[in-house]
């Protein structure tokens, strides 16, 4: 099979973007540990400091994500999606599966939901509110550029999982 200049740059950019984000998943996992800790303790002192470095680790990923997708559909629909189907991968191959994605968004979810709980008690620093608010922004502009991913590469379609499903149903 001969792989065009075009597919090529796709697979590069692709692989490469979804290494420096797991590099980056790896560091917010370690930071989002340390944030919870800090919150349960009401060490406000602590999670300023570390809610910033989280917004700033979102942005970095969603760059990440961009750049990864910085390619042609044609490359897409012709070399990078068969790649994660059968034969090369379970059906219904999903980024969903990976543990340190879910364990982010776990500890994403309960930092959320404590700092919010602190936050209407009044017992948080204003900086660490506009702080949190500045990550839940960061947050929400990431998941806004993955749907604009994926609607780029499969307009008005699904995703390798809910085709699995559909087909299962």
């Amino acid at each position: 099979m001969h792989i065009s200049a075009e597919q090529q740059t796709a697979v590069r950019r692709w692989k490469l973007g979804h290494h420096v984000f797991h590099l980056h998943l790896t560091v917010m996992n370690t930071y989002l540990a340390s944030l919870e800790k800090s919150i349960n303790e009401e060490d406000w002192r602590s999670v300023s400091p570390l809610l910033t470095k989280l917004s700033r680790l979102y942005g970095a990923a969603t760059s990440c994500m961009r750049y990864a997708s910085d390619f042609p559909e044609t490359a897409y629909e012709s070399l990078i999606r068969p790649s994660m189907e059968p034969p090369w991968l379970n059906p219904g191959f999903s980024g969903k599966f990976n543990s340190d994605h879910e364990r982010m968004l776990d500890l994403m979810r309960t930092i959320r939901t404590s700092l919010k709980r602190a936050i209407r008690s009044g017992e948080v620093p204003e900086e660490v509110e506009r702080a949190a608010t500045q990550l839940w922004r960061a947050q929400s502009h990431n998941r806004a550029n993955h749907k604009l991913i994926c609607e780029k590469f499969v307009p008005g379609g699904q995703s390798l999982l809910q085709d699995y499903f559909n087909a299962n149903a």
